[in-house]
């Protein structure tokens, strides 16, 4: 008798989430400054990295039914290489945008320090949340975030003021 078929979704067991307006909390973070290796346990595949934060991410709030709250997947964000060959946090990449979200200003201000792995430990934020692709076969391998929704999660005081805006602005409004 024949073995039954099982179609591997190449993902490897990591959860494939689609959230349109999620909110997501970073932990375990990681930065590596330089290009790094890391050897596969299984097999001892080498694999070189570049420079990066990588870390997990905890869906807080999936926007949605609360199913996807909690899920967890990994995420990168990379230092990008310039012609020189040199190491930077370049301000249009996913690493840049979030160097937006935590440090407003980022790009523009000398004054404020580097995006260190303390400042993401933790930090909560806005995003989509989508399939990652592999580059080379298209096949969906996990989740990631999707860099150009990334935005900081509102304070109670914009709240409040956007609350106190909007009744001022609706006793306007002419009968």
């Amino acid at each position: 008798m024949p073995l039954p078929r099982s179609k591997d979704d190449g993902t490897g067991g990591a959860p494939v989430l689609n959230l349109g307006n999620a909110r997501v909390k970073l932990f375990d973070v990681e930065e590596h400054e330089q290009p790094y290796t890391v050897t596969r346990e299984r097999d001892g595949a080498e694999f070189t990295f570049d420079p990066n934060f990588k870390c997990s991410v905890e869906v807080i709030d999936d926007g949605n039914d609360g199913a996807d709250n909690g899920t967890t997947f990994f995420e990168s964000f990379k230092y990008k290489k310039d012609k020189k060959g040199k190491w930077h946090n370049q301000e249009n990449s996913k690493l840049g945008a979030l160097t937006l979200v935590v440090k407003p200003g980022y790009f523009d201000d000398d004054s404020i320090p580097a995006l260190v792995a303390d400042d993401l430990e933790g930090f909560e934020m806005l995003c989509r949340v989508k399939p990652s692709r592999n580059p080379n076969t298209g096949a969906i391998t996990g989740s990631t975030i999707d860099w150009e929704t990334m935005q900081p999660v509102p304070t109670p005081e914009k709240v409040a003021a956007a609350v106190s805006e909007a009744e001022e602005d609706f006793d306007e409004i002419p009968f």
